[in-house]
């Protein structure tokens, strides 16, 4: 009896065991599904550029560039074609012996050999191989561009996150102050030092900053999601930014680097058209082939004694070599059009290049200017927070001894939260155009 209760304490014991093991497992997947991962700006940024899928699109057009590279450098070599046929005929045909007509049933097979070499075609195929050339390094360009591009479209959506956490932080200490303030009215009321217009314009208060830090909540929540479509980031993922830190900031000072992606992707466009353009010019010339073969065949008349196959290969072995020229002299002036068409197209690519570099120049010069002045409104905004904390400290004492109403205190937590705000939106704007100006100077985005 007492091994039958041990045995039933054990299978009882086991039972809760699985069960708190089951539990704990789930409560542990649970927790690494929802674990946050936290990233610093420059590993988003370097997250983007090697997931974004603009990026990748650019990669496979290289790809396409340089096969067009490799199919235009073979287009300059020999064209070497071979040949095999085999014919049956009967009835009324030529003799291959007699080269005259008979009646025979005959089969006959053919082999050959053909080369052709280009000698002129009024450097179209050199001028070829050059436009491919200069393509695959506009799309190198287009690369580096889209990296580019990827990397400062997640600098913006971290700032934006950032702003939006640290929105998040200063609206929940408002609507701490504003709890505060609402339990120190309620209790001045019940003492008769309140009225009961000040308890209900405390509680508007209160109602309004829970309303900010709701709706902080949910930009942030939308910037997250901003940064994880920007990044092409697993969007069930949790994702934050860490906070840069301020005082460390590499400020670059120069001129626009004559190396930028977009610049040097207009350049090789210009290169490229330039090339399409004597190309087509080349295409109006005459074409000079030297053409050269051999051939070899062999027949069988049915009935009939015929010669061996090696001794017929022998005999009918051939060969031949020759110049063809080719003389375009009308073909519904598609040639004398597209050379035209060519040419616009150099004189379009000339202008997108000078609208490029217009404006290159402008946004740098705009970036400058902006990380300066960002720079010079940190310092202000930093001596207003500072006023601004003592005045709310000063108006909150006030208040608790009764000495000022509700209004004035809102007036003044409202003033000092705002400069908050705007010091973070300043310092984070400065850390943008800082690295866009540098970025300008350099060609290099990260930190």
């Amino acid at each position: 009896m007492s091994q039958r209760f041990n045995s039933f304490g054990t299978i009882i014991a086991l039972f809760f065991y699985m069960r708190i093991k089951f539990v704990i497992s789930m409560f542990l997947a649970a927790l690494a599904a929802t674990a946050q991962i936290r990233m610093s700006v420059d590993s988003c940024m370097r997250y983007a550029a090697n997931h974004n899928l603009d990026v990748r699109a650019a990669r496979i057009s290289l790809s396409d560039s340089r096969l067009d590279q490799q199919s235009a450098l073979a287009s300059t070599l020999p064209s070497v074609g071979a040949q095999i046929g085999a014919q049956f005929s009967f009835g009324r045909s030529i003799d291959p012996a007699t080269n005259t007509y008979n009646n025979l049933r005959t089969f006959s097979n053919s082999y050959g050999l053909s080369i052709s070499v280009p000698l002129f075609t009024g450097g179209s195929l050199v001028n070829d191989f050059r436009s491919a050339r200069a393509a695959k390094r506009q799309a190198e360009s287009e690369v580096d561009a889209q990296r580019d591009n990827a990397s400062i479209a997640a600098l913006d959506a971290c700032v934006n996150l950032l702003y939006c956490q640290e929105l998040s932080k200063i609206m929940d200490a408002k609507h701490r102050e504003s709890l505060d303030a609402l339990k120190q009215t309620r209790r001045m009321k019940e003492l008769g030092l309140k009225s009961a217009v000040d308890l209900s314009q405390s509680e508007a208060q209160e109602a309004d900053d829970d309303y900010c830090l709701t709706s902080a909540l949910a930009q942030l929540r939308s910037a997250e999601l901003k940064l994880k479509s920007t990044m092409n980031f697993p969007l069930a993922d949790s994702l934050s930014v860490e906070m840069p830190a301020t005082g460390a900031a590499t400020v670059s000072n120069g001129l626009l680097a004559a190396d930028n992606p977009l610049l040097r992707q207009a350049e090789a466009n210009v290169e490229t058209q330039r090339l399409n353009a004597l190309s087509a010019r080349g295409r109006l010339m005459p074409s000079i082939f030297l053409n050269a073969g051999i051939s070899d065949y062999y027949y069988s008349h049915q009935g009939q004694t015929n010669e061996s196959f090696g001794r017929q290969m022998d005999v009918n072995f051939g060969q031949y070599v020759g110049v063809s020229v080719s003389i375009p002299l009308f073909d519904g002036m598609s040639r004398i059009n597209g050379y035209r068409k060519a040419r616009n197209r150099y004189v379009a690519a000339q202008i997108a290049l000078e609208r490029q570099r217009l404006q290159l120049d402008t946004d740098f010069s705009q970036a400058v200017i902006d990380r300066d002045n960002f720079a010079k409104e940190i310092v202000k905004m930093e001596r207003k927070v500072d006023a601004d904390s003592v005045a709310y400290a000063l108006a909150r004492r006030k208040y608790d001894e009764g000495l000022m109403d509700v209004l004035d205190l809102r007036k003044s937590a409202d003033n000092w939260f705002a400069s908050q705000a705007e010091l973070v939106r300043c310092r984070l704007l400065f850390d943008v155009k800082r690295r866009l100006a540098n970025y300008y100077i350099t060609n290099k985005i990260f930190d």
